[in-house]
């Protein structure tokens, strides 16, 4: 019996303003404890579907549920409040950092020393104590970001929706936002689904990474995409550099993508039925939430997922060769 709940269901939804569909997901589901991360250019639809997984917005048809329930007009105000959403670029509003921090709060009647108790604690924890009594509108941009978190995080909210966190940051305050996604990982809670153009650090932070191309889901695994030319008879994918065997189902592609999940790493070539086998040198390891990320140098830039223990029957280091 499948007992997995899900935070967000999505089934046929459409969302659509003047002209064609910007929006068609025939089947998503996002579960509850999740980190889910989704790529693509821009215009590829991805802020429309933050602000439906928001519950700002409804699609003109399909079902969008959130934690089991039906999201209608009469009840998504109500649903709304449970969940964090963070803007690429959110608006503090008149007043210090303790008052934007704690507004919402005070709006929704909970008592002052809860509210300072609340309030004290998530901008020590955010490296923002220092700041409480800062006018909002002096701050950087990067100190802005992270005070429009805390706005967020004091509601506790069961979900979390991140439009493009990493963009335009420095390096101290993108370090922040990644420690706490980490966080929500290793605790399975909140529920965050984050947006972002660097495919390699959706990779990192994401047990999941959903590719968005012309409002439509693609192909989960852009870190691993190679263009070329298909060898269709003869079922091979020429990079310039790796001849790579494909399905014979491919019959016409200038692009192939490969997840990092099905990547297989061994020190010495492996007998099996696998069809694709190269030489290589580890470059790179990092932290993955699934284990961790290994990115070889086969020619191509290649990345797999290793788990921790797997890891430790096969240590990888940097200049190690590797057969992919």
């Amino acid at each position: 019996m499948n007992t997995q709940a899900y935070a967000w269901e999505l089934r046929e939804v459409v969302v659509a303003y003047d002209g064609p569909p910007v929006l068609c997901i025939e089947d998503l589901k996002i579960e509850t404890g999740s980190v889910t991360a989704i790529v693509g250019r821009n215009g590829a639809g991805k802020s429309t579907l933050l602000r439906l997984l928001a519950l700002q917005a409804l699609p003109r048809s399909g079902e969008l549920r959130f934690d089991g329930e039906h999201v209608t007009a009469a009840g998504m105000v109500a649903l709304r409040r449970r969940v964090g959403l963070l803007p690429q670029s959110p608006y503090l509003l008149q007043g210090t950092v303790y008052a934007n921090v704690e507004l919402g709060l005070r709006l929704r009647g909970v008592p002052r020393s809860t509210r300072i108790k609340a309030v004290a604690n998530l901008l020590d924890g955010l490296g923002l104590a220092h700041l409480a009594t800062r006018d909002a509108h002096q701050l950087s941009g990067g100190e802005a970001q992270k005070v429009a978190l805390a706005r967020v995080l004091v509601f506790e909210p069961e979900a979390l929706i991140f439009d493009e966190p990493f963009t335009h940051l420095d390096a101290d305050v993108a370090e922040t936002f990644a420690r706490y996604i980490a966080t929500c990982a290793a605790n399975h809670s909140p529920t965050v689904v984050f947006s972002s153009h660097d495919e390699l650090r959706a990779q990192t932070l994401a047990s999941r990474v959903l590719g968005l191309v012309d409002g439509k889901l693609g192909p989960a695994a852009l870190v691993n995409v190679y263009g070329g030319q298909l060898d269709a008879p003869h079922h091979r994918f020429d990079t310039g550099r790796l001849c790579i065997h494909v399905g014979e189902q491919v019959q016409s592609a200038t692009r192939i993508a490969i997840d990092p999940a099905y990547v297989v790493l061994s020190p010495a070539p492996l007998a099996s039925s696998m069809r694709n086998s190269f030489a290589g040198r580890v470059v790179a390891l990092s932290e993955h939430a699934d284990g961790v990320l290994v990115t070889v140098d086969a020619a191509e830039r290649m990345l797999a997922i290793v788990s921790h223990a797997a890891l430790c029957d096969t240590p990888l280091v940097i200049g190690a060769t590797v057969w992919v």
